[in-house]
């Protein structure tokens, strides 16, 4: 395999292409700032779901503030905050991740361009749930958010200086106590809520999440038997929807105040994305969620793809995949090295797990 092209891609994966306002853009935004900001936001190449009227309102309303009050555009990225444990980079961050550091980063690189005060980009983890849910280790979650940190901020050394990216996870937010009681208080009707479908709705809502639960994790779940394990799940989800409400009741204003935008990412194609919220790929040809998935190099036609690869499709491939060198001068063990491979086969690919946003 020629790895030529892969190499020339590592020389530049920290590295972003600015956005050239073309002579029409000039023109535009001189009458019409607004509208073009917003249909920045809107472009198909970027997201991967339809814009709802509701959502495509408010960001108008919000692009609108932002450009009045010449303050920063405020996303918020809303994501699990861990890293999947049938990933052999468990529990650090790996390509993955920076793969959508870049995407984000080219996602709001023309608004960079026209709109001087820029733009705030916060990954909001909600991984205060993850130990009582699907059992990870707390220790690990911690390692993942750190490793995350230490990406964005050697990913950020070359940015524009009005791109401010950073992590912030729901337990810096909210007081870990407040958020349980409030969760406590929604369980029973939640309870209520699964007690009353139909055990063919219950299969098919549930026929993703026995892939969410580290039954070896912060406890040893393995010697359950299958009932205790269908309970298991079922619990984790509902656990998983109380979450939601509480911490809407707490962080409402900080999705959805003033001027921010959420976005999220497999999550908004999902029946839960009940507000609406805007959709983006992982990377241009990835619905598989970062946190989720490995990152790879696909060499396709003399082209260099980056993609994001789930467990399954991980399992098809990797025996034709080849280890190269790339960053052994940094400190994140899963950055020293990437794997690639040649016209892999391997379609758009989507997340195959319910995690939480």
């Amino acid at each position: 395999m020629d790895t030529k092209a892969a190499r020339e891609w590592l020389t530049t994966a920290f590295s972003l292409t600015e956005y050239d306002l073309t002579p029409k853009d000039k023109r535009t935004l001189q009458y019409d700032k607004i509208s073009w900001i917003a249909d920045r936001i809107f472009s198909k190449t970027f997201r991967k779901a339809p814009v709802h009227p509701e959502a495509r309102a408010d960001i108008l309303q919000k692009v609108k503030l932002s450009v009045e009050k010449g303050i920063p555009l405020h996303f918020i990225a809303a994501f699990g905050g861990y890293k999947h444990f049938w990933n052999p980079s468990y529990p650090e961050v790996d390509f993955a991740e920076l793969f959508n550091l870049r995407f984000m980063s080219e996602y709001l690189s023309p608004i960079l361009e026209a709109h001087e005060p820029g733009v705030v980009l916060e990954y909001e983890s909600e991984d205060v749930i993850l130990t009582a849910m699907d059992n990870y280790p707390p220790r690990d979650l911690d390692r993942y958010s750190e490793s995350f940190r230490e990406l964005i901020k050697m990913y950020s050394k070359s940015l524009p200086k009005n791109l401010k990216i950073s992590l912030v996870r729901a337990r810096e937010q909210v007081p870990s106590d407040a958020l349980w009681k409030k969760i406590d208080e929604y369980l029973p009707n939640t309870r209520k809520e699964w007690d009353s479908l139909s055990k063919e709705e219950i299969e098919l809502r549930l026929s993703h999440s026995t892939s969410n639960i580290m039954w070896n994790g912060n406890e040893d779940l393995t010697k359950m038997n299958d009932e205790e394990k269908k309970k298991r799940v079922l619990e984790s989800k509902i656990i998983n929807e109380a979450y939601y409400a509480a911490d809407w009741d707490f962080r409402k204003d900080f999705f959805t105040g003033e001027n921010h935008i959420p976005v999220v990412f497999w999550f908004g194609k999902t029946r839960d994305n009940f507000a609406h919220w805007l959709t983006l790929g992982s990377t241009y040809s990835s619905m598989v969620d970062f946190w989720v998935g490995r990152g790879i190099l696909e060499l396709r036609n003399g082209k260099v793809v980056e993609r994001i690869v789930s467990h399954s499709q991980y399992e098809r491939i990797k025996g034709k995949l080849e280890i190269i060198d790339a960053f052994n001068e940094l400190p994140l063990k899963n950055l020293k090295s990437i794997e690639i491979g040649e016209n892999l086969g391997i379609g758009e690919s989507q997340s195959n797990v319910n995690a939480p946003q």
